[in-house]
């Protein structure tokens, strides 16, 4: 059995024990990430399709636009297959909560295994999910309702919006509330940042993993976003290294007026097999940092606490009797 080192990590111990596991549990973590990027091919392959009936000109012949119902089944696509995406993704984070459970205990574990025990808690799972959408994009809705607002108004007063001072002022309206509304749901979604794993772990109802979860995450939201935040920028880096070869032939190609849908399509492939390799990384980040705030905020025996997926878990803010 691995031991377990029992103290709070700085950013940089936090992603030195990620790489860890990630090294020598690669394969396991690269089969868990391989689902949900697999929801990534297709819709990459949807908005490449556009791009190159956009592109793609006959020689001698004025270019044409799609028919509008094709660009909005493209869109409407890519939509379900995002949403689909981060469904899966989230299951993904509790598959890897277990398997991380398992690497730190020593235990054999499967992709298979993993998502196998989403099954129990799958309906509580994807409440939360649902909870977390609606909270987190009424913030967004709600502060751009307010730019609208704010739009309407000038409009409303008799303002021309051919002139050009109003434009330049409805453009700044909106995105200042845009960057804000961002900044807002970024803010908020930080405190659903654990969710997932204290579920898995403590397995509480929908609204208890929610409340435990801004509970467990105050104070500690600025160091969730840096983990998080550079977890994203590898992950990103690793796409672009797979991608990157194919997204420069691409863009030589649209130079010329053609996108081959073919070269498209790898592309997309190259980018679902670069998230694959590298998106472990965030969601092992997510759940060190579970056990993290769990560490300082409640001096927990990580070892119990992470066995306590197998056995029911003791109520929140007790000790180990270990």
């Amino acid at each position: 059995m691995e031991t377990v080192e029992l103290r709070p990590l700085s950013l940089g111990e936090l992603l030195d024990r990620t790489f860890t596991l990630y090294r020598r549990h690669f394969w396991l973590f690269v089969g868990i990430m391989a689902i949900p990027a697999a929801f990534v091919v297709p819709a990459q392959i949807l908005i490449s399709s556009l791009q190159s009936s956009f592109m793609n000109v006959t020689p001698g012949r004025a270019p044409t636009l799609p028919p509008v119902g094709y660009i909005v089944g493209v869109f409407l696509g890519y939509f379900v297959l995002m949403v689909l995406f981060g469904l899966v993704y989230s299951i993904a984070v509790g598959a890897a909560t277990c398997a991380v459970a398992d690497s730190y205990l020593g235990r054999p574990s499967t992709v298979r295994g993993s998502y196998a025990r989403i099954r129990a808690k799958f309906w509580r799972l994807m409440g939360v999910i649902f909870n977390i959408a609606v909270r987190v994009l009424g913030i967004v809705l709600g502060v751009l309702a307010v730019a609208g607002g704010l739009i309407a108004l000038i409009v409303l007063n008799g303002q021309s919006i051919r002139d050009p001072l109003v434009i330049v002022s409805m453009f700044l309206i909106f995105s200042v509330f845009y960057l804000a509304a961002l900044v807002f749901a970024v803010w908020f979604a930080l405190r659903y940042a654990i969710a997932i794993p204290v579920l898995m772990i403590e397995d509480l109802g929908v609204l208890e993993t929610i409340r435990r979860s801004v509970f467990l995450t105050r104070g500690r939201r600025g160091h969730i976003f840096l983990g998080l935040l550079v977890a994203a920028i590898i992950a990103y880096v690793g796409v672009f290294l797979f991608q990157g070869p194919f997204t420069i032939a691409t863009m030589v190609y649209a130079v010329r007026g053609h996108i081959p849908l073919l070269l498209a399509a790898s592309a997309a492939i190259a980018g679902g097999i670069g998230s694959a390799t590298t998106g472990p990384i965030s969601l092992i980040v997510t759940v060190l940092l579970y056990y993290d705030t769990r560490i300082r905020k409640e001096a927990f025996d990580l070892q119990f606490m992470i066995s306590a997926l197998d056995r029911p878990s003791p109520a929140a803010g007790t000790v180990s009797p270990a």
